[in-house]
C-alpha cells in the first residue's frame, strides 16, 4: 500500500467552499423529503413539538458519523464501508450484510408513490381517494421510470445527482419559507422551539405513554437528517467528487455522456508525518465538516424547524391531525385559503419533485454502495465486470426498479399498504444500520486511523451516544410491535 502526498484543499473563499462541497448537498435533498417534509410534521402535529430536541440529537449524531466516513476518503481514498471489510468475519461477509441492511428498507417504493400521490392531487384538485388507486400507481411508475432514466446521463453520476438536487433544495426551501412567512404567528414559533427543550421535560420529552405509536416516530426520527446507510453514501459520494485520495481512485459514470473509468480496489493512504500533508488535511477537514454540518444536517434541521411551524400553525388550531401525505395536502388546503389556489400548486408541487428525487436518488445511493462493497470485497466480481462497475451499479438499478415497481402493482392491487407506510416501514427498518454507524465508526476511526487522524474525545462521546439513541427506537418500536409493550 503505498503512500502518497495528500493534495491540495481548495482555497479559502466562498465561491471556491461552495464548489467543493456535494455529498451533503446531495444527501441533504434526499433528507428533505422523507423525514423533514412528511413524516416529522405528522408527529408534530399529532404530538406536540416536545419531540423535536430528538430531531436535533439526531441531526448532530449523523453529522458527526458524516464527518468521520468521508475523513477516511480523504485519508486514503476510499469510502467507509472499505474499512469496516478490514474488519472480522471477512470483506465479502461485509458486502453481504451492507447489501441487506439497505437494499431491504429502500426496496419499498415509499416515495415513488408519496409523488405520484401529490401529481394526482394537482391533477384531480383533491386528495385521491381509493376510488384512484390505479392513477396514483400509473403516475407512481413514471415517476419511477423517469428517475430510472435520469441515472443513467453523465460523464459521473455523483456530479448529475448535485446539479440537480442544488436547485432541489433551493425550490423546497422557497416554498417552505414563503409558507412560514404567511401562515405562522408568534405562538407557534415559541411552541415548536419548545421542543428543543423536551429532553428536560418528563419521561425524556416523549408524548403520553397511552397515546404513543413507536413506530410512526421511529419512522419520523430515523429519516432525520437521511437515515440508513446515510454514512455509505456520503463516503462514496466524496471520492466519486474526487476530495483528497478520492481523486486518485475513480467513480462510477454514467452510461449516456460517461466512459469506462478505472476504480480503484485498494487504498492510496497518504503519509501523516509528514507536516505539509498535516497543513492539508485540516484545510480538507473544513470542506469535509461544512458539507456535513451545514449542507447535509444543518439545512435539514432548518427545513424541520419551518416545516414543524408551518404544519403546527396550519393545522393545530383547525383540530387537524393528518398522517402521512395527507400532511401536505392539507397544509396546501389551508395555505389557499389565505393566498387562493396557486397555494395548493405550490406546495403540491414542491412535494412532487422532492419526493420525486428521493426515489431515484436513493436507488443510486443503494445501487453505487453495493457496488462499491463487491468490488472491494472480491477479484472474482471485479473479472467478471470486466474492469467497469458500472455493469454492477446498473444490474442493481434495475434489479430495484423491477422489485420497486412490482410492490407497487401488488400493493395497489391487493390494497395491501398505503404509499405512507411504505415509507415509513422502510425508515423504521433502517434503523438497524443507524444503530450500526457509530458503533462500527468509533471502531474504524480510533482504530484504523493513523493516530494524527483519529477524533477527539467529544466525537467519540456523541458516536457512542448515537448507538444508545438509535438503539432506543428500535426496542422500543419492537417491544411494541410484537409483545404489546410500550415503553
Amino acid at each position: 500500500m503505498a503512500s502518497e502526498d495528500l493534495p491540495e484543499p481548495p482555497k479559502p473563499g466562498l465561491i471556491s467552499y461552495l464548489k467543493a462541497v456535494g455529498p451533503g448537498v446531495i444527501l441533504g435533498s434526499l433528507a428533505i423529503g422523507s423525514g423533514e417534509w412528511i413524516l416529522f410534521p405528522a408527529v408534530v402535529v399529532k404530538y406536540g413539538p416536545y419531540l423535536l430536541w430528538a430531531a436535533l440529537l439526531s441531526c448532530i449524531i449523523q453529522a458527526v458519523v458524516g464527518v468521520e466516513s468521508m475523513k477516511y476518503v480523504v485519508y486514503c481514498g476510499q469510502p467507509i464501508h472499505k474499512a469496516y471489510q478490514k474488519l472480522p468475519p471477512n470483506p465479502l461477509s461485509w458486502a453481504w450484510a451492507w447489501t441487506l441492511f439497505i437494499l431491504i428498507p429502500v426496496v419499498w417504493p415509499g416515495w415513488a408513490m408519496g409523488s405520484a400521490t401529490a401529481i394526482a392531487a394537482l391533477q384531480l384538485g383533491r386528495l385521491p381517494g381509493p376510488q384512484d388507486a390505479y392513477l396514483v400507481l400509473g403516475w407512481g411508475l413514471v415517476a419511477l421510470t423517469v428517475g430510472l432514466l435520469v441515472i443513467h446521463i453523465g460523464s459521473k453520476i455523483q456530479r448529475t445527482l448535485e446539479l440537480v438536487s442544488w436547485p432541489l433544495i433551493i425550490l423546497l426551501l422557497s416554498t417552505i419559507v414563503a409558507g412560514v412567512a404567511v401562515a405562522s404567528s408568534p405562538s407557534a414559533w415559541m411552541t415548536v422551539l419548545s421542543g428543543l427543550g423536551g429532553f428536560l421535560k418528563p419521561r425524556l420529552g416523549f408524548p403520553a405513554k397511552d397515546s404513543i405509536n413507536w413506530f410512526m416516530i421511529a419512522a419520523a426520527i430515523a429519516y432525520i437528517p437521511a437515515g440508513f446507510g446515510f454514512n455509505l453514501f456520503l463516503s462514496s459520494y466524496a471520492r466519486d467528487k474526487g476530495w483528497g485520495m478520492g481523486s486518485k481512485s475513480g467513480y462510477i459514470s454514467g452510461l449516456i455522456g460517461g466512459k469506462k473509468v478505472e476504480l480503484a480496489a485498494d487504498e492510496t493512504p497518504f503519509d501523516p508525518s509528514k507536516q505539509e500533508n498535516l497543513r492539508r488535511w485540516k484545510g480538507w477537514l473544513r470542506i469535509v465538516r461544512l458539507d456535513s454540518y451545514v449542507f447535509f444536517s444543518g439545512i435539514t434541521m432548518l427545513t424541520v424547524i419551518l416545516t414543524s411551524v408551518m404544519a403546527y400553525s396550519l393545522l393545530a388550531p383547525r383540530g387537524l391531525a393528518p398522517m402521512g401525505f395527507q400532511v401536505a395536502a392539507a397544509q396546501a388546503e389551508a395555505l389557499a385559503a389565505v393566498l387562493g389556489p396557486i397555494a395548493w400548486f405550490l406546495v403540491l408541487l414542491g412535494g412532487f419533485w422532492v419526493l420525486f428525487d428521493n426515489q431515484w436518488g436513493l436507488m443510486d445511493s443503494v445501487s453505487r454502495t453495493v457496488t462499491d462493497n463487491f468490488w472491494f470485497a472480491s477479484e472474482r466480481i471485479r473479472k467478471w465486470a470486466n474492469g467497469d462497475p458500472r455493469r454492477i451499479y446498473y444490474l442493481m438499478v434495475y434489479l430495484l426498479y423491477v422489485v420497486a415497481a412490482v410492490i407497487m402493482v401488488v400493493s395497489t392491487v391487493f390494497k395491501l399498504a398505503k404509499p405512507y407506510e411504505l415509507a415509513a416501514a422502510g425508515a423504521v427498518l433502517g434503523l438497524f444500520a443507524l444503530t450500526l454507524a457509530p458503533l462500527l465508526q468509533l471502531i474504524v476511526s480510533n482504530r484504523l486511523l493513523p493516530k494524527e487522524l483519529r477524533p477527539g474525545i467529544v466525537t467519540n462521546i456523541i458516536l457512542a451516544i448515537g448507538v444508545v439513541f438509535y438503539g432506543f427506537f428500535i426496542t422500543a418500536v419492537v417491544l411494541q410491535m410484537f409483545a404489546g409493550i410500550t415503553i
